[in-house]
């Protein structure tokens, strides 16, 4: 995304935790943000611990830092823990709610209250998902994201700024095993699983001047799994 945006001639700064990543299975890459300032996709970057209620004014005052006044945020940041129901601790649904959807509203707020942009040129892309069965915290937070963008759309449309969310479906970032890359691809419409340049390439439209007309939208760019996983839903006896 970062490389993406680059291409089309803007300047990123980009944050990150890796210390959760490290918690990860697959763990983090700490040369990968060395690289991206390498190759230019990264002007600058920042750690931050978004589930920190004072991390958005940190992170964007380090932004404008380094690259000047801001005219877009894209949240794609996220906490991913499996869970259902009768297994998810409060800790952990509130850490979820903390970095997933807290820190989208701070940093929208935060965005808005300095943005100076010329009218209609500022973007908040947010990332969302559909994702919940044995991922109630996941889930539960990413919903209150689609409920956030809705409500920063309206709020923030005068001030000159567009809002929407973004539903990638599953995408293939590293994560997802050989078993279910099969399971995936077989079920998809377009008979293969989501790559992040596909998000990428919405992340660009919306950011740009020919999406000003677009905002308070839950986009889903998945290849049609939703669409696929409706039907059979439908089709399933009673």
């Amino acid at each position: 995304m970062a490389a993406r945006l680059t291409g089309d001639g803007w300047t990123v700064a980009g944050t990150g935790w890796r210390a959760y990543d490290e918690l990860e299975p697959w763990k983090a890459r700490p040369a990968e943000v060395d690289e991206l300032l390498a190759e230019g996709a990264l002007a600058a970057w920042d750690e931050a611990d978004l589930g920190s209620p004072d991390a958005a004014g940190r992170v964007l005052d380090a932004a404008e830092h380094a690259v000047g006044p801001l005219t877009a945020v894209v949240n794609v940041h996220t906490r991913s823990r499996e869970g259902g129901v009768l297994d998810t601790t409060a800790e952990e649904f509130d850490l979820h709610m903390a970095v997933n959807a807290r820190a989208v509203l701070l940093l929208t707020a935060e965005f808005a209250r300095r943005f100076g942009g010329e009218p209609g040129s500022g973007r908040i892309v947010n990332f969302t998902s559909g994702a919940l069965h044995g991922e109630v915290s996941y889930g539960a937070s990413k919903a209150a994201i689609d409920s956030i963008t809705i409500a920063a759309a309206a709020e923030l449309g005068p001030l000159g700024i567009t809002v929407n969310a973004v539903d990638p479906g599953p995408t293939d970032t590293g994560w997802i095993s050989h078993e279910l890359h099969e399971r995936i691809r077989e079920t998809s419409p377009l008979g293969r699983v989501g790559m992040p340049s596909d998000a990428a390439e919405l992340v660009a439209f919306l950011c740009s001047e020919r999406a000003g007309w677009i905002t308070g939208q839950i986009l889903r760019s998945d290849g049609g799994s939703s669409v696929r996983a409706t039907i059979r839903r439908a089709r399933k006896p009673l």
